[in-house]
């Protein structure tokens, strides 16, 4: 099982380095410069998410840009832990077929992302935990978090 979760982290991050950054649904261009740790099976409880969620893992970020993907209907991974306070770069790559979304209410964050696109945004890491999802799937359990380091 760590053989298929160590290619599925692989997976993802080769998604998102092909990929790239832009806004609101800007075709893919430049390439992301994300690493992260392997993934776990599951998100930490202290991520406190909320059910229905479709977990894919967790991830612990290493540097101040982290890659998430989108697809139908998750985020993978959906946890990313040991995220540093300061600025954050998170790029979505939005491998699904569905029009999907990244919002983060507490920081008025709310970016669309078209299927086959990638758009990054800028997040400013406090010492809480920052839930994020998908509005269009909130529902169908597309949520996540992105975990403080120390937490």
């Amino acid at each position: 099982m760590a053989r298929g979760v160590a290619l599925a982290a692989a997976f993802v991050l080769t998604g998102v380095a092909c990929g790239g950054s832009g806004r609101s649904g800007s075709p893919s261009t430049t390439t992301a410069s994300a690493t992260a740790a392997a993934s776990s099976d599951t998100c930490p409880e202290s991520a406190a998410l909320p059910t229905p969620v479709s977990d894919h893992g967790a991830v612990a970020a290493r540097g101040s840009s982290v890659p998430i993907q989108a697809g139908d209907f998750f985020f993978a991974p959906t946890c990313v832990t040991d995220v540093s306070a300061g600025t954050l770069t998170l790029t979505v790559r939005n491998t699904g077929t569905a029009l999907h979304n990244v919002t983060i209410q507490s920081l008025g964050i709310d970016e669309d992302v078209r299927a086959g696109q990638t758009i990054t945004v800028t997040v400013n890491m406090g010492s809480a935990p920052l839930p994020f999802f998908c509005k269009y799937h909130r529902t169908s359990g597309m949520v996540g978090a992105l975990l403080p380091a120390g937490g």
